[in-house]
């Protein structure tokens, strides 16, 4: 058996091999990581078995006044703000026990719930900002802290007007106060940028009701007859008026009936004859016009006439201006955009079609 001697200390044996006596405290090398999530400093979460160590320590938390119960969470809350973003929810949680305390220093209540706001600024949780300073300025309305961080929450929020109002009460406290100084310049370039863009939205909607009156007061100088239930497409309809020139253009559709074909006319003057558009329209043998008869002397405007109890069909002189046709009774503007029937001059086609008119009416 081996000894260690010494002058001045008695021998003693150390125990080897087999006999060597393992302390109860030592910890398996071959599953280190789960003997060390034992140790209350390492533990990852709690353990479901009963823990004597960390029941002790976790009876520490709760040793001493309420007060000093509160001042300690909400040192360890000061803590893990100063430690980072990695650990804002958990100063966020130690706050919160703080404030869960019966704790009768509304200094410690106050600086909890500051201090809780100011975490949840820096995470974005900006109701929850503005809850907390609110609380806190219950306790003390002074609180220049609350007041900056609700007009920086505000702020975020793009509630200038408010968290300007904050930094006023604030500087009313605390002048010279830079952080809500700096904060309130930038709140004020925001206001001028919300104004501006407020003033711009009032005056194009103050234009649109202006044009929109002058435009109602054309319809109604050139007695424009417009079906009731098709207002609505009329606002929609692409109806140009320049009131400077007090002239109106119009969507107008030409229907081609004998092929069920169709032209759109963007922008149809009133003062612009029929025949202005044939000729442009036409100029060109359709494709549909096989036969070479749609041509811009070959063609006749009409349009039909829905008053009374039978429709008919209104022949419409080729030079005579849109306006002129608009103003009269009979015509009446459906679906929101004037239309008219193209037939030839002659052929069997338009025979039969006005036969059709001239049936119904008997």
């Amino acid at each position: 058996m081996a000894t260690k001697e010494n002058d001045n200390v008695e021998s003693i044996p150390i125990e080897s091999g087999p006999q060597r006596h393992e302390s109860d405290f030592r910890m398996d090398p071959d599953n280190l990581d789960a003997e060390m999530a034992k140790v209350p400093l390492f533990m990852s979460q709690l353990p479901e078995e009963e823990n004597e160590t960390l029941a002790a320590l976790q009876s520490l938390v709760y040793d001493g006044t309420p007060e000093e119960i509160a001042e300690n969470f909400k040192n360890q809350g000061n803590d893990c703000f100063k430690a980072g973003k990695f650990k804002y929810k958990d100063a966020i949680g130690f706050y919160t026990r703080a404030l869960d305390t019966e704790c009768k220093d509304m200094k410690i209540m106050e600086a909890c719930y500051a201090n809780r706001a100011a975490v949840n600024l820096e995470l974005g949780n900006y109701g929850k900002v503005l809850r907390d300073c609110a609380k806190c300025l219950e306790l003390n309305p002074k609180n220049v802290k609350a007041l900056y961080r609700s007009a920086r929450g505000l702020f975020q929020l793009d509630r200038p007007d408010e968290a300007y109002d904050c930094c006023e009460h604030a500087l009313a406290v605390d002048p010279d106060n830079q952080p809500v100084r700096a904060l309130q310049a930038k709140i004020q370039q925001r206001q001028q940028v919300l104004a501006k863009r407020l003033q711009e939205k009032q005056d194009k909607e103050r234009k649109e009701r202006e044009a929109k009156q002058k435009m109602e007061q054309a319809f109604e100088q050139r007695r424009i007859r417009m079906d009731v239930q098709d207002k609505a497409m009329r606002d929609a309809a692409n109806i140009q008026y320049d009131p400077d020139t007090d002239i109106m253009s119009w969507p107008v559709f030409f229907l081609y009936p004998e092929y069920k074909e169709s032209d759109y006319i963007q922008q149809f003057d009133e003062n612009n004859t029929f025949q202005d558009h044939l000729d442009v329209i036409l100029e060109h043998p359709a494709p549909w016009d096989q036969h070479h008869v749609y041509t811009p002397d070959n063609v006749q405007v009409y349009f039909e006439n829905n008053q009374g109890l039978h429709p008919s069909l209104i022949k419409v002189g080729n030079k005579l201006p849109l306006a002129k046709i608009l103003a009269l009774d009979q015509y009446v503007i459906t679906n929101g955009v004037p239309s008219f029937i193209i037939l030839p001059k002659v052929g069997a086609f338009k025979d039969e079609f006005l036969a059709k008119y001239k049936k119904n009416k008997k």
